[in-house]
């Protein structure tokens, strides 16, 4: 029989468990922003926003604050919030960037999140976990895949009697490829050889022969011998020289709009120096489809030296004050079938198995090319390419500073691969 003592405490204990609860439900209430930073197009922009809304539409206490841009001066934005601690808690990263931000800690470890359930990455398979890994840790997630890609032109090959680009050309294939496509339309047989600039031909033409761009560590470059790039400088000239691709000034003084590359004006029948990812804006440029292919092989090739990579990485900051909110948006961005819908291709192949087989049911004529294309890629692709060091970025301007020397006969290739490698060592061993 209760006394006033023990109806007193039952009711202490009541409001006491009563207010507890309401506190909880007031927790779980409670609105949390997040703030996302990309960069991209206006279209991009669009399909993200989107993405947003239906995240918000289900997780209504959750609510996104967008900051986003356009490439330029996106990095020199996230770089100065990184150094004043207040990068956003969610950032699209590119993998080649991610180096000092990891050496630097200011990008949050995945693995506790995949280890414990909250990040969910069990559609995701393990070559494409690993793109986002650095220095043995998931610091990020790929967003999709992407293959450097070369387009052509059938009409224009039909009409030179030309066969269509395979993975099994050699450089020599292509080149020969190049100068027919020359001698019997008149026009160039694409603008460049392959990806000169920016090196990404070189980072294959290395890989084949069994080396590097850059040393294990990072604090060099990966290979020893300098007439790999000799040799590599000189396919480009002995092209230039018979015209089947363009020369220096041509190159200086063409537009850098992928719309308007010499393929989609009909005065090259090929391009070679683009990405997976590009397939559509190169082909609406061109007014058809343009077919991608890949970069050629070597003959008596050491290894595989095609890659692929992430087309970019969604990575999360170590500062974030609401990590468990952080892994809930990445969930819903990398496993939501019908916002995967919405983002499409735009920021690659998608990784998530589920929502690929969902794009590919529903692929229009452009996107079940880059589908195609990519099935092709993966199976001539070798391993990921290790992450770049900090210095890449300038380690690349100096590989291109180089390269216009050359093209302009301003250095012969050997003494550019003298310099390249002064300027090169100097940047890395900082």
């Amino acid at each position: 029989m209760f006394n006033k003592k023990t109806l007193a405490l039952v009711l202490i204990l009541t409001f006491a468990l009563s207010l507890s609860l309401s506190v909880a439900a007031m927790a779980q209430d409670e609105e949390v922003t997040l703030r996302f930073a990309w960069w991209g197009s206006q279209s991009r922009h669009e399909r993200t926003l989107r993405v947003i809304e239906m995240f918000e539409e289900e997780y209504p206490n959750i609510k996104i604050q967008p900051e986003y841009t356009g490439w330029s001066g996106y990095w020199d934005k996230m770089n100065a919030q990184a150094a004043g601690d207040n990068l956003p808690d969610i950032i699209q990263h590119v993998r080649k960037m991610m180096a000092s931000y990891v050496e630097n800690d200011q990008l949050l470890a995945l693995d506790p999140y995949i280890e414990d359930g909250s990040l969910d990455v069990s559609k995701i398979g393990e070559s494409y976990l690993e793109m986002g890994r650095a220095y043995g840790k998931q610091m990020s997630l790929a967003t999709g895949v992407n293959a450097p890609a070369g387009y052509y032109d059938k009409e224009l090959f039909d009409a030179a009697g030309v066969d269509y680009p395979s993975p099994e050309d050699t450089w020599e294939d292509r080149a020969e490829m190049l100068k027919k496509l020359h001698e019997e339309l008149g026009i160039l047989g694409a603008a460049t050889p392959a990806s000169q600039e920016e090196g990404n031909g070189f980072v294959v033409w290395l890989r084949q022969h069994g080396q590097n761009f850059y040393s294990e560590d990072g604090k060099s470059l990966g290979y020893d011998d300098d007439q790999l790039f000799v040799d590599y400088m000189n396919y480009d000239l002995e092209l230039i020289e018979s015209g089947a691709v363009q020369d220096a000034m041509q190159r200086q003084e063409s537009a850098n709009a992928i719309e308007q590359d010499p393929v989609t004006q009909g005065e090259a029948a090929s391009a070679t120096n683009y990405w997976s990812n590009q397939l559509v804006a190169i082909s609406n440029g061109a007014g058809k489809l343009l077919h991608p292919f890949l970069y050629p092989s070597a003959e008596g090739q050491v290894r595989e030296g095609r890659f692929m990579k992430p087309a970019m990485v969604m990575t999360a900051a170590r500062t974030t004050e609401h990590p468990e909110e952080v892994m809930t948006f990445l969930n819903f961005w990398f496993n939501n079938v019908e916002a995967g819908k919405v983002i499409g291709t735009d920021r690659g192949v998608p990784t998530n198995s589920e929502i690929r087989t969902a794009l590919k049911a529903d692929a229009d004529e452009y996107d079940q090319a880059v589908f195609d294309f990519i099935e092709v890629a993966a199976e001539n692709a070798g391993p990921v390419l290790p992450l770049q060091p900090p210095a890449d970025p300038e380690v690349t301007t100096a590989f291109a500073d180089q390269y216009w020397e050359v093209i302009y006969g301003m250095k012969t290739p050997a003494e550019a691969a003298a310099d390249f490698r002064e300027e090169a060592t100097k940047l890395l061993s900082r």
